[in-house]
């Protein structure tokens, strides 16, 4: 399997090295240059524990690699991971302006592609947002959400110092999901990573 990160941020930084130390095959996405040639250079993009270490390994051993070409990498996955920032905006509340914008970027690349592709949002969003991204998804690929494309909601809850252990270690993995093969796919992620694997209906 292999998996699409948009964002190479602090959560899509860990995201790209834990996954590709499970075993899967992980394209990093940014618009951002440096942070690409970061990770195409076996560096990290962020300062965290172990981290260092685990980009430099996954780097060498050909399991990860990064772009600025969104097309490639929804195209060369199967899962995609919305990291990207959601920022506070001057009236207090979250920016969801790039979590929209990476929708519409994968929803251009589905209009293209015929096989299931699962999307992932790990950013931290709004109550609704899941069904937002489904519709924009849906507006920009001409595709019915389910049946070419599912959206989970998956939360990651990682503190600073301690994220590669909280993301092999958590309490529990939540998902939301209303799609059964996207239970699966994201089952196949988590099977190596402790704590209990809850799913709920949206």
């Amino acid at each position: 399997m292999t998996i699409s990160t948009f964002g190479l941020g602090y959560v899509g930084c860990v995201s790209l090295g834990c996954l590709a130390k499970k075993g899967f095959q992980v394209i990093g996405v940014d618009i951002n240059h440096t942070k690409v040639d970061l990770i195409n250079g076996g560096l990290p993009t962020i300062i965290e524990k172990d981290m260092d270490m685990i980009i430099k390994e996954q780097h060498k051993a050909g399991k990860i690699r990064a772009t600025q070409d969104y097309y490639h990498a929804v195209m060369e996955s199967d899962i995609s991971v919305i990291c990207v920032g959601t920022p506070l905006g001057e009236d207090g509340n979250l920016n969801l302006e790039y979590i929209y914008q990476t929708a519409k970027q994968i929803g251009e690349v589905l209009d293209n592609k015929n096989t299931f592709h699962i999307i992932v949002i790990k950013s931290t969003v709004l109550p609704g947002t899941y069904q937002r991204v489904s519709e924009i998804i849906s507006e920009k690929s001409t595709k019915k959400v389910n049946i070419v494309f599912a959206v989970v909601s998956n939360p990651e809850y990682l503190r600073e110092g301690t994220a590669v252990q909280d993301y092999h270690n958590p309490p529990f993995t939540l998902i939301g999901t209303d799609n059964n093969k996207a239970t699966e796919g994201m089952k196949q992620i988590y099977e190596k990573v402790n704590g209990e694997f809850i799913r709920k209906r949206d």
